[in-house]
């Protein structure tokens, strides 16, 4: 069983906090390949109307599936449903060589799509009975990594890859021999995690009542609301940065994504001790209001170094605010409720991925051009600021009362 022994001190640097970070982070390999899916498709001769559709079909799965996991999924289904979606993740990498008309490619992407949130919401309900409460700031901060990792690693290694076998699709089928070693280290999990490891009262599910309360929570709402407006203005700059760098002239928009995710990385990994340290909700604003002055200044950049400077300073202030947003979570949430909510963490973000690039084409293909867009960014993570604001003030009196 998961609960640490009384007579034992807690330790975050567990098997099982390991393990699980590193299966995550091959899943994420397995989508961060995708980063040339429209090359792909113009290779293989797909009408260009089709490849949002396409493109999008991955996430949308994700979205529409989440919120039936958060519930359904207990730790007793989890590391099972983990163990079977990896390999089913596995399995659909080398169907897209075979995929060659639009149907298929839809059927193969939901297919990817369900199997990436099998795995991903199976993985958090799994860390949130392996995390101790007083790691949970650098826990977290260390559990991100497993997605930002892969995003800096596989397109360069995919680039090595493409021509040594032959294309994309190929390149993603070789990427599924990654979740071989994901499966090995799984198999130690049994006794620690599986079904035997839970006592009768975590392998229930919520019921409707308990759901109804725990969204009634007010820290617990207004945690889910901020993350979504988290989420939609950062998408926002991650879809659109690019052209927009383009139009500034001078810069590589590889650069601005080179930077502010080494900078994300660093702060995660180097200020993971002091997050546990800090009060949590304070600091969250922090971040928030960095990432709002880096939208706003965006509009007034004149590219260089000042451009390069911002991509640094929004990396830093992704990498204090989310990680300690998802520990807030975690922390507000009743012990059985945790994989619950830190799903519906995910969910928001899903919704964020989904609505917040609608949000921002539609501004791009009207009279409100980039001023508009960046607006909308700031406002998001200034609404966010506003959520977290009351929780902030909460967290300030019970420190002022202890």
């Amino acid at each position: 069983m998961n609960t640490p022994d009384s007579h034992q001190p807690e330790r975050l640097f567990t098997y099982d906090f390991v393990v699980l970070t590193l299966a995550a982070a091959f899943g994420f390999c397995n989508i961060a390949v995708f980063y040339g899916l429209a090359s792909h498709l113009a290779r293989i001769g797909i009408d260009p109307a089709w490849w949002g559709a396409i493109i999008a079909a991955e996430p949308f799965a994700a979205f529409l599936a989440r919120p039936f996991l958060s519930v359904w999924l207990t730790p007793r289904h989890a590391l099972g449903l983990a163990r079977v979606s990896l390999a089913a993740t596995g399995l659909a990498l080398p169907c897209y060589m075979f995929a060659l008309n639009v149907p298929a490619l839809f059927v193969v992407r939901i297919g990817h799509g369900l199997a990436f949130v099998c795995l991903v919401s199976a993985v958090m309900v799994l860390l949130s009975k392996t995390v101790p409460p007083k790691f949970a700031g650098r826990a977290f901060g260390l559990f991100s990594l497993s997605a930002l990792v892969p995003y800096a690693l596989m397109p360069p290694l995919t680039e090595w890859l493409l021509p040594r076998v032959g294309g994309e699709a190929q390149a993603y089928a070789w990427t599924a021999l990654l979740t071989l070693p994901s499966l090995a280290l799984f198999i130690p999990l049994g006794k620690r995690l599986g079904r035997a490891a839970f006592s009768d009262e975590e392998k229930r599910r919520p019921s409707m009542g308990d759901i109804r309360k725990n969204l009634g929570q007010a820290p617990v709402a207004l945690l889910l609301g901020a993350n979504l407006l988290v989420f939609a203005a950062s998408t926002q700059i991650f879809f659109f940065i690019k052209p927009y760098a383009l139009a500034l002239g001078g810069i590589d928009p590889g650069l601005f994504f080179t930077v502010s995710t080494a900078a994300s990385i660093a702060v995660r990994v180097l200020g993971g001790p002091v997050y546990d340290r800090l009060p949590k909700c304070g600091a969250i604003l922090i971040g928030l209001a960095g990432l709002a002055a880096c939208a706003a200044l965006f509009l007034v950049t004149g590219g260089g170094e000042g451009f390069l400077a911002l991509a640094a300073a929004y990396g830093f202030c992704q990498g204090v605010a989310l990680p300690l947003l998802n520990a807030a979570m975690f922390l507000e949430s009743a012990p059985g409720l945790r994989g619950m909510n830190m799903n519906l963490m995910l969910f928001t973000m899903d919704a964020g991925y989904t609505f917040g690039p609608l949000a921002a084409g539609m501004l791009l293909s009207g009279r409100g051009g980039f001023t508009a867009l960046f607006t909308l960014s700031a406002g998001c993570y200034l609404g966010a600021m506003a959520l977290i604001g009351l929780l902030a003030l909460r967290e300030r009196r019970k420190r002022a009362a202890s």
